[in-house]
């Protein structure tokens, strides 16, 4: 029998007692692994026919990584992680998604 292990998620979400009201993301691979950051405000925009997200983060725990690490590479996958956890919260049967991004959870 051949065991398949399930893909290790890039992310993970990280509830702290610092910021009980506010789901955090943990970032588990590449050269931000162990870094740990929350979303602010999430707009969409439409843009020449299409859908973009226009958001603000707070990194939390920068894992000893130095400030320059943090430039438009960060932005674009935190933004890529962000539409994952969109998508994501899409496929629920709760619809707790526009409830979280209105309350400012996400």
């Amino acid at each position: 029998m051949v065991e398949t292990k399930k893909p290790k998620k890039r992310y993970s979400y990280i509830e702290s007692p610092n910021h009980p009201k506010q789901t955090c993301i943990g970032i588990n691979e590449g050269k931000w692994s162990g870094v740990i950051y929350k979303y602010g405000k999430v707009t969409p925009i439409e843009k020449d026919g299409g859908l973009t997200m226009q958001f603000e983060f707070d990194i939390l725990e920068n894992n000893g990584l130095p400030r320059d690490v943090f430039g438009n590479e960060f932005f674009t996958y935190i933004g890529d992680i962000l539409v994952e956890v969109i998508d994501e919260q899409n496929n629920r049967e709760d619809n707790s998604l526009a409830s979280n991004l209105e309350r400012g959870l996400l």
